[in-house]
């Protein structure tokens, strides 16, 4: 298995690093983008071609596994991604906002909508997001994408949340809440569900 990952400063992030040898990769290169498709499609002197390549991407990429299909497998062309997050005011802020950016950060058409019954946490996540967007490393596509499809949603109570969830209908649902499983009964309109904190999409 081949992993390719982008520089992050002077490598592959150390966080990155690590999730890569959790999977099993056996071997590990510093390349992302197309360039990276490339490389494991065809070959280098230093990299066998690979059978099928999987991941998600910017449109450059989505574009390139498309070109490339039939030359290696692929697992799928994923538009841009998006993100719906249906939190109480017992979910963390910082959390809460890092999970938005993380979709965010994909393109500058990527959705990254919270939904909340707590007024006080739509102000800290907001407040969150301002911050970590500072220092964020991926900040010029990030807030392009927050500016541009980011929101912040309050709404009188669960059934509510509910209501948005399924009007919203988003690839990547988080619930972030109490009650977890309380949502999990009433929602039907979405990719993929990640209840609780633990189980947040980045």
């Amino acid at each position: 298995m081949i992993v390719c990952a982008p520089p992050r400063g002077e490598g592959v992030s150390p966080p990155t690093l690590v999730a890569m040898d959790v999977c099993g990769a056996d071997e590990i290169y510093c390349l992302g983008g197309v360039q990276a498709l490339a490389a494991m499609a065809f070959g280098t002197s230093e990299i066998a071609p690979v059978e099928m390549i999987t991941g998600p991407g910017n449109p450059f990429v989505a574009e390139a596994k498309r070109q490339l299909f039939g030359e290696v497998g692929i697992d799928l062309l994923a538009g841009p991604t998006e993100i719906l997050i249906i939190a109480d005011s017992s979910a963390d802020a910082e959390m809460v906002a890092c999970d938005l950016l993380g979709q965010a950060e994909h393109g500058p058409t990527s959705p990254a909508h919270l939904v909340t019954d707590s007024a006080a946490l739509a102000d800290a996540v907001a407040d969150s997001l301002q911050s970590q967007l500072s220092t964020l490393a991926t900040r010029e596509i990030a807030e392009q994408a927050w500016r541009r499809r980011g929101a912040i949603a309050v709404v009188d109570g669960a059934e509510a949340m509910v209501a948005y969830a399924d009007w919203f209908a988003p690839e990547h649902l988080e619930v972030i809440t109490n009650d977890p499983a309380w949502y999990l009964e009433r929602l039907r309109n979405y990719g993929s569900i990640f209840l609780g904190e633990e189980a947040t999409v980045a």
